[in-house]
């Protein structure tokens, strides 16, 4: 989605640049240019979750207009794309555009996976169906990019005020300038 932007920038005030690109899966690793403060660091979940598991997707829906992420809520449909891919996971969700690039969260507050844009891969597909990126195909970029990423440590489910707490606090609005 960053391959095509003459500029990127991080809640629509900070630059930042491409550590990395995954072509195949469609997710980019962003780097502030100059060193932000962040409001919290993401867990990501190393552990396939069960079938049916609720999840919600954090992001700017509204490209930004309410000033901070929303949730939309949903379920785990599989643990693989259509095809059998394994990098993917399919949920039944209904998100907006502006929640593409969001992080995927479970009920214990941790990062399943980033929501891919709706026709990332080229077929009309029924409503309610979305696709992330799973968390090992994001571990593999963010290693690439130098990064280290937290594994989630905890089994223990919060409550949805909390939950949105977490999944608001690992969100920002990336755009792309032309």
């Amino acid at each position: 989605a960053v391959q095509g932007c003459e500029r990127v920038t991080i809640d629509e005030d900070y630059a930042a640049n491409v550590d990395a690109i995954d072509d195949t899966v469609g997710i980019a690793v962003l780097r502030p240019a100059t060193p932000l403060a962040h409001n919290s660091v993401a867990s990501l979940q190393m552990v396939s979750p069960r079938l049916k598991a609720e999840v919600a997707v954090a992001g700017f829906s509204y490209g930004g207009v309410l000033g901070s992420p929303t949730l939309t809520f949903g379920e785990l449909a599989d643990v693989r794309g259509l095809d059998g891919d394994a990098q993917l996971k399919r949920l039944a969700l209904a998100p907006l555009e502006g929640d593409a690039g969001g992080p995927v969260v479970d009920g214990f507050g941790a990062v399943l996976g980033m929501l891919l844009p709706d026709g990332a891969n080229d077929r009309q597909l029924p409503d309610g169906v979305s696709f992330a990126a799973n968390s090992d195909a994001l571990t593999r970029l963010l290693q690439q990019a130098g990064v280290a990423p937290k594994a989630s440590d905890t089994s223990i489910p919060v409550p949805p005020d909390t939950l949105a707490k977490v999944a608001t606090g690992i969100t920002v609005l990336v755009s792309c300038w032309d």
